[in-house]
């Protein structure tokens, strides 16, 4: 087939001869002249001139039916190319799009004609794009850039856009762009990345071998494990290394991994010298994967060193904590949630003569009884709350009591959950019963009316409610107080008594509720209150009216809820203490002149015991002067014991006893001390006769409160015991029948200075 050009030459040639041949025939009025030969050459010349004209008409149209069939070649080579081609002119217009362009950005075809490129593209690279465009027309050569084409529909896609500019002289007038999606191979790299980062960030360590061992890969954990950079590990045979060696003798680790290519899988711990030569422990596991037909070794690391020097500091510890339990001589024991024995020490289990098996297992009630289960069961519930409690109580042990001191704490696992609770029990019966107190139990009093004040107190000993003990100075409130607990439920439990009296304001919380250390200047450690320790027991609050009334306030929300805080605290604190209170004063008077919080006062004033001063009680005087005479032999370290005569008992009957029980003991002391021998039945001067009378008129004026005269003759009785003792305070205090603290706030709070005052 000829060419455009040589199909124009021959088109000339053609008309040229043609034109020759017109230009030789004659005339019309001529062509009678011509000759046959002559005619028969001009015919033959335009048969030969014609058959050319119809082969090239021939060989045009096959031409022309070739070109038809190419540019349908390459419309469907250009629409369904497997990118997508936009042509565009310099101001980003599109001009042309293929099927499979449109198809990308999920839009029509003629839809797109005519619209600016930059519509497709994302915001945040519409930037780059418009760069890139210029580019291309600038430089006139290829340039390429990836940017981010928002579809109409579904998620954004990546592309790669390669474009080149087109045009006639030199001028580019067009430009074709080249549009590949490339989001899949941006998301199979960025996982790649991913999972490199994943690798290289691990703290275990991580190498990958061919089949031959040689390593190809390991991330920064590997380094920093074997002390080698990547470059002195890459394309070396890990077997090889120096630095690994098995831990079990007769295997070499090329065996290991050999085992593992065969198995598929292997797993064991190696004992590992770094590159510096220092030792270290390494669970290793060794994975194959077959990749391509060819098998990868993926080795795991991971520095056990700390884990095994763990696991033997765990062995010696509880190997340690096992002889400690077992020959520990303290009751140790552990309880389940379930309150259930799970551990308990051999010297538990003597204390029951039973093995230890037997034990275990069991609940409180079926080891100790019913008796006190009700109780325990409270206290270990609190425990299992998250509370330490440390009491004193009295166990059932074999138709016997016996006496312990004993702390439960909660037992938490790794989570810092509550799993039990474990208790440490002390026996202290001995300890108790030499500091029991001497004497008889007041159950022999000869009055009526004191008969009658035990009674009531046995009554209120058999429950748990507040009492609230009445009477003046010296008259036995402590010691009734005591009675009531002996006689209870609580009697296995401490006794405590505070005279809140004699009590510091500063440091009355304190001794109260305890504190936490760093509470305040000087609380150098946490310091247990008097609540505290009186769990499971009962708790005395002697002179009640002389608490301050910030602390009122908090006394009365323990008694509500039963909760309290240290000073300087956050934690509640539940504790299962009897309160009773103890009073000299008139509490409805206290509460009137506003000293003392209404309240309170309903809140105490449960049951009320009056308790009958000495001076309606003098036929209690002998069995109370033995009791006391008792108590001072021991006090007094006397090798026998003291004898009072019938005279002297005689005169003790005689007299008022304004001081009470605390003057009767202060006359007996008195009278001993003055004995001419311990066993003298002399009779001694009684309280009467050997001080002289002393009178006090106070003026009741208009304006003076029942505080105002109470103050006056307290101020002017204190005065009077100095003046006659000399000065000596403690003399004084023993003459009034007070505490040597309570004359000191007397002193203080009425200004009383004495130069010659002595201790």
């Amino acid at each position: 087939m000829r060419d455009d050009h040589s199909k124009e030459g021959y088109f000339a040639e053609l008309r040229r001869r043609a034109e020759d041949l017109m230009l030789r025939l004659p005339p019309e009025r001529d062509v009678s002249k011509l000759t046959a030969e002559s005619l028969r050459t001009i015919v033959h010349e335009l048969q030969v001139h014609q058959t050319e004209l119809e082969i090239q008409n021939e060989e045009l149209r096959r031409t022309q039916l070739e070109l038809t069939e190419a540019r349908d070649r390459y419309a469907d080579l250009y629409d369904f190319a497997p990118v997508g081609y936009f042509t565009l002119d310099p101001n980003g217009l599109i001009v042309e799009v293929n099927l499979n362009g449109a198809h990308m950005v999920k839009r029509e075809r003629r839809s797109l004609v005519g619209k600016p490129f930059v519509v497709l593209v994302s915001p945040q690279d519409r930037d780059r794009f418009y760069l890139h465009l210029r580019a291309v027309f600038l430089t006139k050569e290829r340039q390429a850039c990836e940017i981010e084409l928002a579809a109409q529909q579904g998620e954004p896609i990546v592309v790669r856009m390669e474009t080149l500019a087109q045009g006639q002289n030199g001028a580019a007038a067009l430009c074709r762009a080249a549009v590949s999606d490339i989001t899949q191979a941006k998301r199979a790299q960025a996982e790649v990345l991913t999972q490199e980062r994943i690798l290289s960030s691990m703290m275990e360590g991580v190498c990958v071998c061919d089949e031959a061992r040689r390593i190809t890969f390991v991330n920064q954990a590997f380094e920093h494990m074997v002390g080698y950079l990547s470059d002195e590990l890459l394309g070396r045979d890990l077997a090889t290394l120096e630095h690994c060696v098995p831990e079990e003798e007769g295997r070499t680790l090329r065996q290991e991994f050999d085992q593992a290519l065969a198995n598929g899988y292997w797993r064991g711990e190696l004992l590992c010298l770094r590159k510096d030569g220092a030792p270290f422990d390494a669970m290793v596991r060794v994975n194959v994967l077959n990749l391509s037909r060819k098998k990868s070794l993926v080795v795991v690391w991971e520095d056990i060193t700390a884990l095994k020097q763990a696991e033997r500091a765990l062995r010696d510890s509880e190997h340690r904590f096992r002889i400690i339990f077992e020959s520990a001589t303290d009751l140790i024991y552990i309880k389940d949630r379930s309150l259930r024995y799970t551990h308990v020490n051999p010297a538990f289990a003597r204390l029951f003569d039973r093995p230890v098996e037997t034990i275990v297992g069991l609940t409180f009630e079926k080891l100790f009884g019913k008796e006190g289960a009700a109780y325990e069961t409270d206290v270990d519930s609190r425990v299992l709350q998250g509370q330490t409690i440390e009491e004193e109580i009295t166990r059932p042990i074999d138709a016997a009591s016996r006496k312990f001191h004993e702390v439960k704490v909660p037992l938490r696992n790794e989570l810092e959950e509550i799993i039990g609770l474990c208790g440490i029990a002390r026996d202290i019966t001995e300890r108790g019963e030499r500091s029991a107190r001497p004497g008889r139990e007041p159950d022999h009093s000869r009055s009526k009316v004191m008969q009658e004040t035990l009674r009531v107190a046995r009554r209120a000993a058999q429950r748990d409610s507040i009492v609230l003990l009445r009477g003046e100075t010296g008259c036995g409130k402590d010691y009734l107080a005591r009675y009531i607990h002996d006689h209870s439920g609580r009697a296995g439990g401490p006794y405590f008594s505070i005279n809140c009296g004699a009590l510091p304001p500063e440091l009355a919380e304190s001794e109260l509720f305890g504190h936490e250390r760093g509470a305040f200047t000087g609380a150098h450690a946490r310091k247990r209150g008097l609540l505290e320790l009186a769990e499971g027991g009962t708790l005395l609050l002697n002179e009640i009216g002389e608490l301050p009334l910030a602390l009122q306030a908090k006394l009365l929300t323990f008694l509500d809820t039963r909760n309290f805080t240290r000073v300087g605290g956050e934690k509640q604190i539940s504790v299962n203490a009897r309160i009773m209170a103890a009073t000299n004063r008139n509490l409805e008077a206290e509460v009137e002149a506003g000293r003392f919080r209404q309240d309170l006062f309903y809140r105490l004033n449960v049951m009320v015991i009056e308790i009958p001063p000495l001076r309606e009680r003098l036929e209690d005087i002998p069995t109370l002067v033995e009791e006391i005479t008792s108590r001072l032999t021991t006090e007094l370290d006397l090798a026998h014991r003291p004898k009072i005569g019938d005279a002297m008992l005689r005169s003790f009957t005689q007299y008022q006893w304004p001081g009470n029980i605390r003057e009767l003991r202060n006359a007996v002391e008195r009278a001993i001390i003055l004995g001419e021998a311990p066993k003298s039945d002399a009779t001694p001067p009684t309280p009467g006769q050997a001080e002289e009378h002393y009178s006090l008129t106070v003026e009741f004026s208009p304006g003076r409160t029942l505080h105002d005269l109470t103050g006056e003759v307290e101020r002017a009785l204190t005065v009077e015991a100095l003046r006659r003792c000399d000065g000596n305070k403690k003399q004084a205090a023993r003459l009034l029948g007070i505490s040597r603290d309570s004359l000191y706030r007397y002193l203080r709070q009425f200004g009383i200075e004495s130069e010659s005052s002595t201790d």
